[in-house]
């Protein structure tokens, strides 16, 4: 699945989990008309209804069993030791001082 997102940053910050679940007819364009129109789809609705509940699993597992917490924090101490993050953009750069 082409596309971006800033999760990537934040996952060196916290842990951090993702979701992918099919909500739309296979090869729609992406921010096209017939891309929105998926929204209001069964496909859409059913996938929606599938995220939220793997997502609330998800969270009930983790309020039931702390440990998986403090394990994420230490694998991802571990791993940002060993490979540090290293943000792209200068830090003396702020928001708009690029002019846009």
């Amino acid at each position: 699945m082409p596309g971006s997102t800033d999760v990537g940053d934040v996952s060196w910050v916290v842990p951090t989990a993702q979701c992918i679940m099919a909500t739309e007819v296979q090869n729609t364009a992406l921010h096209s008309w017939q891309w929105v129109a998926n929204g209001k789809s069964g496909i859409a609705k059913k996938g929606m209804l599938q995220a939220a509940k793997v997502m609330a699993t998800t969270a009930i597992k983790v309020i039931e069993n702390p440990e998986y917490i403090t394990q994420a924090k230490a694998e991802l101490e571990a791993v940002t030791k060993q490979t540090p993050y290293i943000n792209p953009i200068p830090a003396d750069v702020k928001p708009n001082s690029l002019g846009l």
